[in-house]
Parts: structure tokens; sequence; C-alpha cells
């Protein structure tokens, strides 16, 4: 049965214009199961119920010898390390695996993905990538001065930012402050770039794997966003946002914004955004509004169906 996070890994294959029959031979399912996860709009399981992510019931046992074979393998020449067939087999033979060969080469590839750093390029492409982050200003409300938790979504390629004011830097908020965003867009990413709050991401794996929290990898799989995290004490890899929760703090909230309520603040922060379409940046031709207007053709659409 799939999980949640199969239909993350199935729905943004097919959003990068994987077809179905080349996902379902890849992965090694059924190709009527993936043309499924594809076209389920809520982007999940029906009746998924599941809190942890899905390990390896039988593979378990043998992932260390699996890690110690290739980090062995670092050392060998490139011809002669090993391919997971040959991983497969030596399992078998050496050490009593039962299991099938399919979840070890899904557990070979997971480690030589995350172990190769990706290059982060200076220019992003249209429609590719969003950075989001968290800021904190004060606001003066009725009640007085208090700390507000904003969340900042950012167009890499465009600079094109959304701004909400939330109660929490909890899950729940981001959810919503994510669906927000992508209304307010019109669209949606292809990637969505965070640090490592343990909102989104609850334990921090080799490389850039995470185990994510399954309501946002459910939110991903309906979206068909590719949720992508900075290597740990990098955040240089997420510096428009940076520079977004800078503007926030110089530019959007000073002075002290006066609001009445949360609702009030957000009204204040979406004409900010909206009014942040007719800047050009520095180095830049054209306004933002404009090079956005190039990136919603690249992006993805919004799903038919509302998220939950």
């Amino acid at each position: 049965m799939l999980t949640v996070h199969d239909y993350l890994e199935i729905r943004t294959a097919h959003a990068r214009r994987e077809s179905a029959r080349s996902i379902a031979r890849r992965l090694g399912r059924a190709e009527k199961t993936v043309r499924k996860a594809i076209n389920c709009e809520s982007g999940e399981p029906a009746g998924y119920r599941r809190t942890k992510p899905v390990g390896y019931p039988k593979l378990g046992p043998f992932v260390g010898v699996i890690d110690q074979i290739l980090k062995d393998d670092a050392s060998a020449p490139a011809k002669q390390r090993h391919h997971p067939k040959r991983i497969f087999q030596r399992l078998t033979s050496e050490h009593g695996y039962t299991g099938s060969y399919y979840p070890v080469r899904r557990y070979v590839a997971s480690i030589r993905r995350s172990d190769q750093e990706t290059f982060m390029r200076l220019d992003h492409p249209p429609g590719r990538r969003v950075e989001c982050d968290f800021g904190q200003v004060q606001v003066d409300f009725p009640e007085g001065r208090g700390k507000v938790d904003v969340l900042t979504v950012v167009w890499s390629f465009s600079n094109c930012p959304f701004l909400m004011a939330l109660p929490t830097q909890r899950t729940e908020s981001i959810l919503e402050g994510m669906k927000s965003a992508f209304e307010f867009f019109a669209c949606v990413p292809q990637e969505a770039w965070w640090d490592n709050p343990r909102a989104v991401a609850t334990e921090i794996l080799r490389g850039r794997e995470r185990t994510l929290n399954p309501a946002y990898a459910s939110l991903a799989s309906h979206y068909r966003f590719d949720p992508m995290f900075c290597m740990p004490a990098r955040g240089q890899e997420k510096s428009d946002a940076e520079r977004s929760v800078f503007a926030l703090e110089r530019r959007a909230c000073t002075p002290v914004p006066k609001a009445k309520d949360l609702a009030d603040l957000n009204g204040q922060l979406l004409a900010f955004c909206v009014a942040e379409r007719d800047r050009v940046v520095v180095g830049q031709t054209l306004s933002i509004g404009q090079n956005f207007q190039s990136e919603r053709p690249q992006a993805l659409p919004l799903p038919r169906a509302p998220s939950r």
C-alpha cells in the first residue's frame, strides 16, 4: 500500500514531466497504481493515518551492511563499485537476506542521491523555486506592543514576495500560510526550500534527505512541489528568503506598524506585497511583477480541488 510519501515522490516526478510508465518502472510499482496516485485530487492515499514514515521491514537489519559496502566503494576504482543488483546478491548469499531486490535498489538510490552535494546556482530558472522562512516583528496592537511571527515566501527568479502573519510557527500555521501563498500567486513552484524547522522536517538524515512531517508531505503531494532543504548550517543557500526577512523588518514594518489584529496586519502586509511588484531590483531592468509574469507559465498550476 502506498503512503503519502510515495504519493509525494510519484506526483512530483510526474510534475517534472516523467511519464507514469517510467515512474512505475523506476519504483517497481504497477502502472495502474502510479496513475491512481497521479490523478488523486487530495494528493494522499484514502484513509491515510500513518504518523511515521514507512521503513524497511525486511531490509532494516541489513542497512548497516549496505552502508559499509557503499563506504568501502568510496575508495574502490569506479568500474569496481557495487551496483544495487550486486549488493542484493551479496546480502542474499553472505548475510541471509530473504527480502526482494526492490527495497535494496531504493535504499541504495536514496543514499547515493543524498551523498551528491547539490550545486546551488546563483541564477534560478523561472517557475522553479520559492524560498520560505519566518521573521519576527514588533506590532502595536490596541492591547500593547507584541511580537508577531511572519511567514515569508519569495520566488528566487523574480523576487516576488508573500508575507503573512501567523499565530505560531507550528505545522498547522505553516500549512495555512503556504496554501494562502499559492492562492496569492495563483500558481505553485516546482520546489519549496526551507532551512530545517522541526515543524516541517522532523528528522535530518544524510545529505539533503529528511523525514518529513506527514502533514507537510501531504501538502507537498497535493500541490506537487518538491520539498527541498538547505544543508545544515548553510543558510546562504536560501539567501532570497533571508533578504526578504530583512526587507520585512526594514521596509514593510518600519516604522512599527499599528494594527487592530492579525487580520488587519495581514491586510497591510498583502498591500506591501502587491506594491513590491512595481519595484525594480537593483541590477534589473524589469520590475518584480514583470519578472513574475515570466515565472507563472513555467510554474505548476493550482490543483483543481482545494487542499483539506
